[in-house]
């Protein structure tokens, strides 16, 4: 497959930055539309409707703590992971010294309690594009989960990197920062390359450039369903974008639900 205009050879990808390292720093501003109320009450309504009283909730790939606020704010006691320093650390600033933060990549999850909802939103899962990280990751939240415990996330629908992402590149500005964000999807490894170069501005007025390379791999429904019962759930729904409308051919963004047995 060519390689979208204007983008690097690969040793220049391989140079770039890992993912977030700059991007943290504008991260609120860039994900200022997403529809972190909508999110919540979806999953709120999922918890309402299950077996079991959620009170603890950990959020994986818990970025700058955007959802962790929305929750705590609606009483829940949150706790986050994340593997970039730089996300937790405005995490922090967000939410205050009470909020327990861990730094730690998938498929790891390294807390002592144990929850009874777990959370990853914003296609993070995506990220794993190895298919054991993703059965390792699922096995992890059921290990942490208390039986009856769900565990939601969303992916990106194989739809969504392949034809809407596929090979592409566009921009904005958004005054205190710019980006160019470049795509290559690759058909026989079902990824997607994301080449972002950010230009930041400084308090005197001038612009610093950044690049990071961003990497998600797509996962076919009936392979993450599988993935998800070997890992020992026991139910398992796929919706469209946090609504009540099941996943369909369309469906660019998927949110599941997998629920952990209450004898498990």
């Amino acid at each position: 497959m060519g390689r979208p205009r204007g983008e690097p050879d690969g040793s220049c990808v391989q140079a770039v930055t890992e993912p977030y390292t700059y991007l943290a720093q504008v991260y609120d501003g860039w994900t200022a539309e997403n529809q972190y109320e909508e999110w919540c009450d979806f999953v709120e309504e999922e918890w309402r409707s299950g077996p079991l009283e959620v009170r603890d909730v950990l959020e994986l790939c818990c970025g700058t703590g955007t959802v962790l606020q929305h929750l705590a704010g609606r009483g829940y006691a949150v706790t986050g992971l994340d593997r970039s320093a730089n996300m937790l650390e405005r995490a922090k600033e967000k939410l205050g010294p009470s909020v327990p933060l861990v730094r730690a990549e998938l498929p790891e999850v390294p807390v002592e309690n144990s929850f009874d909802a777990v959370l990853c939103v914003f296609d993070s899962v995506n990220y794993l594009c190895d298919e054991a990280a993703v059965q390792e990751t699922l096995r992890s939240v059921h290990g942490v989960l208390r039986p009856g415990g769900s565990f939601i996330f969303d992916v990106n629908s194989y739809r969504k990197l392949s034809e809407l992402f596929g090979s592409s590149h566009y921009g904005d500005d958004l005054d205190d920062f710019a980006y160019v964000w470049r795509n290559r999807f690759e058909p026989d490894t079902s990824c997607c390359d994301f080449l972002i170069t950010l230009f930041v501005r400084s308090p005197d007025g001038t612009y610093a450039r950044y690049e990071e390379h961003h990497r998600q791999r797509a996962y076919e429904r009936s392979h993450m369903a599988s993935l998800a019962k070997s890992a020992g759930f026991s139910g398992v729904e796929v919706y469209d974008d946090y609504s009540r409308r099941q996943a369909g051919p369309e469906t660019a963004r998927e949110t599941w639900v997998l629920t952990k047995t209450l004898g498990g």
